[in-house]
């Protein structure tokens, strides 16, 4: 009989932000916890009957006791489903672990570090899994649990990766888990969703992280949930991210003025939409150094709830002449093109020494750079 379950990973609760404001770390972090609790709604009224958080449920070192708590009022008010939480990287079984620290209720299962099997008779199935002892897991998750009961529904519950044979995140390869036996793998530790895999006869996922925390972690963000049977697994991605961050480039040549290029902008922003922090390489070469800010581009439903613009055109300027210029704008001109020949290209210095030549040219043909704030929120 098949079993309805939920697959969820990487929710880093309480993760820092710590490069935005203390403000909006706090929304984010709201937005993570709202994130899951939407996620356990949608649960209870699937009626989910194994719940699975394959690893980073917490970001150990930064989680509150009231996040912990909450969390396990939540779960301890759906006693008709079975949790299994797999430790990761960023959440360890360790001695200050919340695992250890937090009574958990009876419906909610967590591994340590010793590979173990929970057996389910009413539900025909058999959950296997193992958690991390520390920010490293050296062997494979996926080996080393003796023989499957060929008729059970056989799941494991681990946090891996199967990028690198060398990983030091318990690395995992195709071929172990076409030869494990097992029937699904519930995966956590990789933050884009994969979608359900097989290797063998064993189907297998990343669910991806429930919200995107960053640049890194572009688009929408969710979980799996649906249906599991021997040789059959019916699982659909389900969103529950709030935001989602978006990189993209525009290209402004041919813009002859600084309001057309901010048109050209604009429409390039506006098809993401209210939900998207986006992120916009400004790229092209532009008749004069006028500066653009995030702020100009527009405000509101119609647009990104934040923009950052990182400016990489090249104004149109005589600068060979401009280096024989014996005024200030020579002088400066000449002064910033030796440091910037000394940096490293790929260097942080290298892109702050462009910028300065940027506002610095674009100061002295006096265009307006004050407010050169980069971005802004919708609040």
């Amino acid at each position: 009989m098949a079993v309805r379950i939920f697959h969820c990973a990487d929710l880093h609760l309480d993760s820092p932000f710590s490069l935005v404001s203390p403000s909006k770390a706090e929304q984010r972090r709201i937005e993570l916890r709202s994130a899951f609790t939407s996620a356990l709604m949608i649960a209870k009224q699937q009626q989910t009957q194994l719940f699975f958080i394959s690893g980073d449920l917490f970001d150990s070192e930064y989680v509150t006791r009231d996040t912990a708590e909450l969390l396990v009022s939540e779960l301890g008010a759906f006693p008709a489903c079975r949790f299994f939480i797999s430790p990761g990287n960023h959440d360890p079984y360790n001695e200050v672990s919340p695992y250890r620290t937090v009574p958990f209720p009876e419906n909610v299962h967590i591994f340590g570090p010793t590979k173990e099997k929970v057996s389910i008779p009413e539900l025909g199935v058999n959950v296997y899994g193992v958690g991390f002892g520390s920010p490293s897991y050296m062997s494979s998750p996926v080996v080393g649990y003796g023989t499957l009961e060929p008729d059970k529904i056989n799941i494991l519950v681990c946090h891996g990766d199967t990028s690198s044979p060398l990983s030091k995140y318990g690395p995992v390869t195709k071929n172990e888990i076409a030869l494990s036996g097992f029937d699904y793998i519930a995966l956590g530790h990789i933050h884009a969703p994969s979608g359900v895999l097989r290797e063998g006869n064993t189907y297998y996922a990343y669910p991806g992280c429930l919200e995107g925390r960053s640049f890194d972690e572009p688009g929408y963000h969710g979980a799996l949930l649906g249906t599991l049977d021997k040789g059959v697994a019916d699982l659909k991605f389900c969103r529950f991210s709030k935001r989602r961050y978006e990189t993209s480039a525009v290209d402004i040549s041919g813009a002859a003025t600084k309001q057309q290029a901010i048109d050209i902008i604009r429409s390039k922003a506006r098809p993401y939409g209210n939900d998207t922090i986006l992120r916009l390489h400004v790229t092209g070469t532009v008749p004069e150094p006028y500066i653009i800010r995030a702020s100009e581009i527009g405000k509101g439903y119609e647009y990104p709830c934040k923009i950052e613009l990182i400016d990489r055109t090249v104004p149109d300027i005589d600068f060979t002449s401009l280096e024989k210029d014996t005024t200030l704008k020579g002088v400066f001109y000449g002064r910033m093109l030796e440091r910037i020949s000394k940096a490293d290209p790929a260097s942080e210095e290298y892109e702050t020494l462009l910028g300065a030549l940027k506002y610095g040219i674009a100061a002295l043909y006096d265009r307006d750079i004050s407010d050169t704030e980069a971005d802004y929120d919708d609040d």
